[in-house]
């Protein structure tokens, strides 16, 4: 009986040692990160980005999860020293993607209200411009 008990014991513990390391797929890995990010779930987000750059660093998805770890901390929960990480992480390991010129944008700009922005100061000139009567 004692045999049986150590046995169902020793079987259990194994189940949930595997179950906590086991790893999930890198698709699923995003599908949760990309839904968290949908439902504003921003911490449960990094956590399934993280888990892509970390046992995905080469996969489909590891620009864009080290792309999203930059934009998540500084957009959404102001984590300003992680997001500089990330987004030179991202820029150091891919000069050549897509986002690298978003992630530079990014960095320059970090911290700063929206209202500082160049973008917006254009625009709020060209609105200034426009209220300005008539000669």
């Amino acid at each position: 009986m004692k045999l049986l008990r150590l046995s169902v014991i020793m079987i259990l513990t194994g189940m949930l040692v595997f179950s906590c390391t086991s790893k999930l797929p890198e698709a699923e890995y995003y599908n949760l990160a990309t839904d968290a990010f949908n439902k504003q779930d921003f911490q449960k987000s990094i956590e399934n980005f993280k888990h892509i750059v970390e046992y995905y660093p080469e996969g489909q998805r590891a620009s864009e999860a080290l792309f999203m770890l930059g934009y998540i901390n500084a957009n959404h929960t102001k984590d300003f020293k992680e997001a500089e990480k990330y987004y030179k992480l991202f820029i150091e390991k891919y000069p050549e993607d897509e986002l690298t010129d978003d992630a530079e944008y990014e960095l320059k700009h970090l911290g700063k209200d929206i209202n500082e922005l160049p973008i917006f100061q254009d625009i709020q000139s060209d609105s200034l411009m426009d209220d300005e009567p008539s000669k």
